[in-house]
């Protein structure tokens, strides 16, 4: 049995086209590079990946919040992006 080629994944793990992937990504560094946005994903940081959460910490809340530090990430990335020409 041959095996299909796989589409490139992004690294939001959706498949999509590199003109696409550009255009959220020039829609992350327009929103995310001013002063608001440093302020939003300062916040964002402050609430994913500054939190230590304890012991008894529950399988679900440990999963909510490597959640919400894997979209912290994906933004983090996507506003620190190089436009392409």
């Amino acid at each position: 049995m041959r095996e299909r080629p796989q589409k490139p994944v992004n690294i939001d793990g959706i498949p999509r086209s590199p003109a696409q992937d550009e255009q959220i990504n020039d829609t992350c560094r327009a929103a995310l590079n001013t002063p608001a946005g440093e302020r939003l994903m300062d916040y964002l940081r402050s609430i994913t990946a500054s939190v230590v959460m304890p012991p008894s910490a529950s399988d679900a809340e440990l999963r909510d919040l490597e959640g919400m530090r894997r979209l912290h990430g994906i933004l983090d990335y996507r506003r620190k992006t190089t436009p392409k020409e």
